[in-house]
Protein backbone atom coordinates (compact mmCIF):
# COMPACT_ATOMS: atom_id res chain seq x y z
CA UNK A 1 0.00 0.00 0.00
CA UNK A 2 1.54 3.31 -1.02
CA UNK A 3 1.48 6.60 0.85
CA UNK A 4 -1.35 8.04 -1.29
CA UNK A 5 -3.66 5.11 -0.49
CA UNK A 6 -2.85 5.39 3.22
CA UNK A 7 -3.72 9.11 3.13
CA UNK A 8 -7.06 8.37 1.47
CA UNK A 9 -7.88 5.80 4.14
CA UNK A 10 -7.00 8.28 6.88
CA UNK A 11 -9.18 10.96 5.28
CA UNK A 12 -12.13 8.58 4.85
CA UNK A 13 -11.91 7.34 8.44
CA UNK A 14 -11.46 10.89 9.76
CA UNK A 15 -14.48 12.15 7.86
CA UNK A 16 -16.62 9.23 9.06
CA UNK A 17 -15.56 9.83 12.66
CA UNK A 18 -16.33 13.54 12.34
CA UNK A 19 -19.79 12.85 10.93
CA UNK A 20 -20.40 10.30 13.70
CA UNK A 21 -19.45 12.95 16.27
CA UNK A 22 -21.83 15.49 14.70
CA UNK A 23 -24.62 12.89 14.64
CA UNK A 24 -24.10 12.11 18.33
CA UNK A 25 -24.08 15.78 19.30
CA UNK A 26 -27.30 16.45 17.38
CA UNK A 27 -28.91 13.31 18.83
CA UNK A 28 -28.12 14.20 22.44
CA UNK A 29 -29.17 17.83 21.94
CA UNK A 30 -32.52 16.81 20.44
CA UNK A 31 -33.03 14.15 23.13
CA UNK A 32 -32.28 16.63 25.91
CA UNK A 33 -34.76 19.15 24.56
CA UNK A 34 -37.38 16.47 23.91
CA UNK A 35 -37.16 14.65 27.25
CA UNK A 36 -36.11 17.38 29.69
CA UNK A 37 -37.81 20.45 28.24
CA UNK A 38 -40.84 18.61 26.87
CA UNK A 39 -40.62 20.17 23.39
CA UNK A 40 -42.69 18.20 20.90
CA UNK A 41 -40.72 16.66 18.06
CA UNK A 42 -43.30 15.56 15.52
CA UNK A 43 -45.24 18.77 15.18
CA UNK A 44 -45.32 21.18 12.26
CA UNK A 45 -44.46 24.16 14.44
CA UNK A 46 -41.81 22.32 16.50
CA UNK A 47 -38.41 24.02 16.68
CA UNK A 48 -36.86 20.53 16.70
CA UNK A 49 -38.22 19.35 13.36
CA UNK A 50 -35.41 20.83 11.24
CA UNK A 51 -32.56 19.52 13.47
CA UNK A 52 -34.32 16.14 13.54
CA UNK A 53 -34.48 16.02 9.73
CA UNK A 54 -30.80 17.00 9.50
CA UNK A 55 -30.01 14.28 12.05
CA UNK A 56 -32.02 11.71 10.12
CA UNK A 57 -30.39 12.56 6.77
CA UNK A 58 -26.90 12.51 8.31
CA UNK A 59 -27.60 9.19 10.04
CA UNK A 60 -28.91 7.53 6.88
CA UNK A 61 -25.98 8.83 4.83
CA UNK A 62 -23.53 7.74 7.52
CA UNK A 63 -24.99 4.22 7.62
CA UNK A 64 -24.79 3.86 3.83
CA UNK A 65 -21.25 5.25 3.71
CA UNK A 66 -20.11 3.02 6.57
CA UNK A 67 -21.67 0.02 4.85
CA UNK A 68 -19.82 0.89 1.64
CA UNK A 69 -16.51 1.24 3.49
CA UNK A 70 -16.97 -2.10 5.26
CA UNK A 71 -17.75 -3.76 1.92
CA UNK A 72 -14.57 -2.24 0.45
CA UNK A 73 -12.50 -3.55 3.33
CA UNK A 74 -14.02 -7.02 3.09
CA UNK A 75 -13.55 -7.02 -0.68
CA UNK A 76 -9.87 -6.09 -0.29
CA UNK A 77 -9.36 -8.95 2.15
CA UNK A 78 -11.10 -11.47 -0.07
CA UNK A 79 -9.19 -10.43 -3.23
CA UNK A 80 -5.78 -10.08 -1.63
CA UNK A 81 -5.53 -13.79 -0.88
CA UNK A 82 -3.84 -12.94 2.40
CA UNK A 83 -6.32 -13.23 5.20
CA UNK A 84 -4.89 -11.01 7.90
CA UNK A 85 -6.80 -12.27 10.91
CA UNK A 86 -5.61 -9.45 13.16
CA UNK A 87 -7.07 -6.78 10.87
CA UNK A 88 -10.26 -8.79 10.36
CA UNK A 89 -10.62 -9.11 14.14
CA UNK A 90 -10.11 -5.38 14.56
CA UNK A 91 -12.68 -4.67 11.84
CA UNK A 92 -15.21 -6.97 13.54
CA UNK A 93 -14.53 -5.33 16.91
CA UNK A 94 -15.01 -1.88 15.39
CA UNK A 95 -18.28 -3.01 13.80
CA UNK A 96 -19.40 -4.44 17.17
CA UNK A 97 -18.65 -1.11 18.86
CA UNK A 98 -20.67 0.79 16.26
CA UNK A 99 -23.60 -1.64 16.56
CA UNK A 100 -23.39 -1.43 20.38
CA UNK A 101 -23.50 2.37 20.19
CA UNK A 102 -26.52 2.36 17.87
CA UNK A 103 -28.37 -0.16 20.06
CA UNK A 104 -27.58 1.96 23.14
CA UNK A 105 -28.94 5.10 21.47
CA UNK A 106 -32.14 3.24 20.56
CA UNK A 107 -32.37 2.01 24.17
CA UNK A 108 -32.10 5.58 25.48
CA UNK A 109 -34.94 6.56 23.17
CA UNK A 110 -37.15 3.57 24.05
CA UNK A 111 -36.66 3.63 27.83
CA UNK A 112 -39.14 6.45 28.58
CA UNK A 113 -41.72 4.94 26.24
CA UNK A 114 -41.55 1.25 27.22
CA UNK A 115 -40.17 1.65 30.74
CA UNK A 116 -37.53 -0.49 32.41
CA UNK A 117 -38.58 -4.11 31.95
CA UNK A 118 -39.49 -4.10 28.26
CA UNK A 119 -36.84 -1.63 27.06
CA UNK A 120 -34.03 -3.24 29.06
CA UNK A 121 -35.10 -6.71 27.95
CA UNK A 122 -34.93 -5.67 24.30
CA UNK A 123 -31.60 -3.93 24.90
CA UNK A 124 -30.02 -6.89 26.68
CA UNK A 125 -31.31 -9.36 24.08
CA UNK A 126 -29.92 -7.31 21.17
CA UNK A 127 -26.55 -6.75 22.85
CA UNK A 128 -26.20 -10.43 23.69
CA UNK A 129 -26.96 -11.43 20.11
CA UNK A 130 -24.25 -9.05 18.87
CA UNK A 131 -21.65 -10.01 21.47
CA UNK A 132 -22.18 -13.79 21.35
CA UNK A 133 -19.42 -15.41 19.29
CA UNK A 134 -21.30 -18.62 18.49
CA UNK A 135 -21.49 -19.52 14.82
CA UNK A 136 -25.04 -20.83 14.99
CA UNK A 137 -27.59 -18.01 14.83
CA UNK A 138 -30.40 -20.09 16.37
CA UNK A 139 -28.17 -20.95 19.31
CA UNK A 140 -27.37 -17.25 19.74
CA UNK A 141 -31.06 -16.36 19.85
CA UNK A 142 -32.02 -19.06 22.34
CA UNK A 143 -29.08 -18.35 24.64
CA UNK A 144 -29.75 -14.59 24.53
CA UNK A 145 -33.46 -15.05 25.17
CA UNK A 146 -32.88 -17.34 28.15
CA UNK A 147 -30.26 -15.05 29.69
CA UNK A 148 -32.55 -12.05 29.26
CA UNK A 149 -35.57 -13.90 30.68
CA UNK A 150 -33.59 -14.83 33.79
CA UNK A 151 -31.50 -11.68 34.34
CA UNK A 152 -34.02 -8.85 33.90
CA UNK A 153 -36.51 -10.07 36.55
CA UNK A 154 -33.64 -10.58 38.99
CA UNK A 155 -32.29 -7.07 38.35
CA UNK A 156 -35.80 -5.64 38.66
CA UNK A 157 -36.42 -7.47 41.95
CA UNK A 158 -33.07 -6.41 43.43
CA UNK A 159 -33.39 -2.73 42.57
CA UNK A 160 -37.15 -2.26 42.90
CA UNK A 161 -37.98 -4.86 45.55
CA UNK A 162 -34.96 -4.79 47.83
CA UNK A 163 -33.37 -1.37 47.36
CA UNK A 164 -36.72 0.34 46.52
CA UNK A 165 -35.19 2.24 43.61
CA UNK A 166 -37.83 3.67 41.29
CA UNK A 167 -36.95 2.45 37.81
CA UNK A 168 -38.00 4.28 34.66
Amino acid sequence: MNNNQENRIVYRVSSLLFVALVILIIYFDISRKYFQQGIQLFSVDSPLIFPFLVFLILLIGFIFELRTEIKKILKQYSHSGKQDTKNMTQTKELLDIIVFTVISMIYIYLLPKFHFIIATSLYMFCIMVVVNESDKFGYKLVKSLLATAVTIPIIYFIFYGIFTVILP
